[in-house]
Order: structure tokens, then sequence, then C-alpha cells
């Protein structure tokens, strides 16, 4: 199981010297990212109708306190998600977590939750020891519509979710990574996925088109909940050098097509089995092809541009919407959301050794936090990453390291 997750990191994350809390981190978060809706690895997605009915994420609305129901606090992704393997994982708001699940009639029982261990705001780390608790307690669930709340044995609600089904209609993506057998035609022309900015528009209900390898291709899909199929596939305009292998490599793909699931920034296309074997990503290409290595950061307190101290430092984008890595010698993770020149970022969740100094290490939570708190834009110019705040003040700048 574990030789197979890490065939399926990409290498610039391999190629890392993170520590070993940090890779602990990363493998439970592919962890959850397979066994949520839209899993990419072997795991069984039933196409029909007898899956179970907690199949799929499920986001956090509020939960039980002992002063009566609380929303969850602004700009934490509560989420849970339920494999038809018995695998129950998510996020807690703060951390990723994963552990079982029984369903028997209407009783469901979860247990042996593991967590990571990142540390966030007193008030988002008691929202999570919250949910994980009455997690623990659950007994009995209903769904009504596109909510879901689950009670315990006295028949009290405990939490309350919903589910946010998306659209195919009006999004466009850009391939990122492939699961199938072989990418010959991808390695045959000294490239990987990324550099050919394969892309995939729906825009609106009944037709496609991308580009590939310079290239635009077209045709019409049908889709019904989370089923798809693409049909009449062809190349609508054709660039100098056309490299015919690639184009029937990728055709051939979409033509496998059967089902589909948008989980936040991902796309994942599955077969008759539910298999997924391409994945999609509505993620600014720019950020997520390189590894960044800050060159200058604002200090917390605004007074000046820190460079970088004797310390590994590094930041990286995932196709997922996720970031993480070191600054200050703080490991750090968190989610990331775009639109044009655009960004915002959730929570960070910061790891902290116990040995670090008191001083130093709160200096340096301060200035991450700050950082990523005040971030409103970016640009990606010359192998630089530039963060801004809302009023233009330069924030971070980081320099592109090769893949």
């Amino acid at each position: 199981m574990m030789a197979d997750l890490m065939r399926r990191i990409p290498r610039r994350i391999v190629s890392v010297a993170l520590t070993g809390l940090l890779v602990f981190v990363i493998c439970l978060g592919i962890l959850v990212s397979m066994h949520s809706a839209g899993a990419r690895d072997d795991t069984q997605l039933p196409l029909n109708d007898d899956r179970s009915p907690l199949f799929g994420r499920w986001y956090l609305t509020s939960y039980w306190t002992e002063e009566g129901g609380a929303p969850v606090i602004e700009g934490t992704d509560v989420i849970i998600a339920f494999a038809g393997d018995g695998w129950v994982s998510g996020s807690s708001g703060c951390n990723l977590f994963i552990g079982e699940h029984d369903l028997a009639d209407d009783v469901l029982t979860i247990r042996k939750i593991e967590s990571t261990n990142m540390t966030s705001t007193p008030e988002v780390l008691n929202q999570e020891k919250a949910f994980l608790a009455l997690l623990l307690k659950t007994e009995a669930y209903e769904i009504d519509g596109d909510r879901l709340r689950l009670f315990d044995a006295s028949g009290m609600e405990l939490l309350s979710f919903a589910s946010q089904p998306q659209s195919l209609s009006g999004r466009a993506w850009s391939l990122w990574y492939s699961w199938n057998d072989t990418e010959e035609s991808v390695r045959n022309h000294g490239s990987d996925l990324i550099t050919l900015q394969i892309s995939l528009q729906f825009p609106d209900e009944a037709q496609f088109r991308g580009t590939i390898a310079d290239s635009d291709y077209c045709g019409t899909y049908e889709s019904d909940e989370d089923r798809i199929q693409f049909e009449s596939v062809e190349k609508c305009s054709k660039a100098p050098g056309e490299k015919t292998d690639l184009y029937e490599w990728y055709y051939s793909l979409l033509n496998r097509a059967r089902g589909y699931r948008i989980t936040e920034t991902q796309l994942d296309i599955m077969d008759e089995k539910g298999h997924s074997f391409l994945s999609f990503t509505r993620m600014p290409l720019s950020l997520i092809s390189a590894d960044w290595y800050p060159q200058q950061y604002r200090a917390a307190d605004g007074s000046a541009l820190l460079s970088p101290e004797e310390t590994f430092e590094m930041v990286y984008f995932t196709p997922d919407g996720n970031v993480f890595g070191t600054i200050r010698g703080i490991q750090f993770a968190a989610q990331y959301d775009t639109d044009n020149s655009s960004i915002s970022f959730g929570p960070v969740s910061l790891l902290i050794s116990e040995s670090d100094d008191p001083g130093e290490a709160r200096e340096s939570r301060e200035t991450i936090e700050s950082i990523f708190r005040e971030t409103r834009t970016y640009r990606v110019q010359n192998g630089t990453l530039e963060f801004s705040s809302g009023d233009g003040e330069v924030l971070m700048v980081m320099a592109e390291g090769s893949i």
C-alpha cells in the first residue's frame, strides 16, 4: 500500500528533504483524497444506485456543544468523506484524519480515527476536538436531500452536514496527472502533462473543447449526475508538426470515460468500474508546475522584508488546492483558492517543535500567519512568484526551482 502511494506522489514532492512528520502529513492527505469522493486510486466507485447513501463528501455546517448548536468557524472547511470500503476520512479544520465506519440498517458507527498533529488558533483546535469527539459518539444518521445529520444513541443530534454537488457546465480544467498504465505518448515527446498544458472546457451542458500540444479539440458529451460519456471527439484545428500518437493516446482515454467526480478544485474522470484515470485541476499551472523558494518575506510587524535564515525553505502548491512547505524552519500547511490574479488562504496549520526557542518560534509563527492572512493577489513573472496585500504591499517573493 505505501509503495503504491509513493508511486503516485509527484516526483517533486518525493525529492524534497522534509522531516518525517511532514511526509506523514502528505501521505495522510493522499489517503484522505484517495478515499474521499473522487478517489484517484483503485477504490471502487460504483456508478449505480446500490452504493451507500453516505457515499461522498459532506461539509459540516453545525455541531452540538453544551450551549446548543454552534456554526462552523468561518474559513475552516470541516469535511467528512465516506468510501464504499469502510473507510472514513476528511479534514477537521486544521488536521487531516482517517478512520473506519460500519453501516448496518440505520446504525452508523465510526471508530479508529487517526489524525495529524498540526497546530492552529485555540478556537479552531477547540472546534476540531469537539468534532472528532462527536464523530466517535455517532450511532445513527439521517439524510434529507442534500443534508446529513448524525445522532447519538439517545437520538440527540450531534453534527449536521451539507453536500455540495458541482456542475461541469461553465468550467475549465487543466490535466495534471494520468493514472493509466502507460504514458508512452507523453514520454516520447520529452514532456510531462503540465508542460503540454492539456485543457478541458465545458462551455455548456452538451459541448466540450480543449487544447493539446497547441491544437484544439472539441466534441459533445452526455452527463447525468456523476456519469459522463464523451462523443464525437475530433481535432478542431491543427498545429504545425502534429503529434498524432499523442492525440490518439489522449482521445482513447476520453473514450473510456463513464463517470466523473468534482472535489473542490479537482475533476476526476473514471472508467466503467469507477476507477479514476484522469485528474484535472482548475488551479493555475504557473503555481503548481514549480517548487518555490522564498527569497524575501515581510516581518510580522511590517517593519521590513527579511531574507531567509540558514534553514531549508520551500513552498509547494498542489493541484487539489493545498499548499505546504517550510518557512523560517517551521513546517506549514494550508488550503488556497485562486481567481485570475487573486488568491486567498484558509487557516494555516503549523508544526512547531518543542525544542524550538519560544521567542524565535513565536516570531516565526506570527510572520507566517500574517503573510497568508493578508495575501490577496499574486504574480508569476520571469521565474518569480510574488504575494501582495490588498493595498499592493509586497509580502513575500519566491524564486522558481527546477522540477
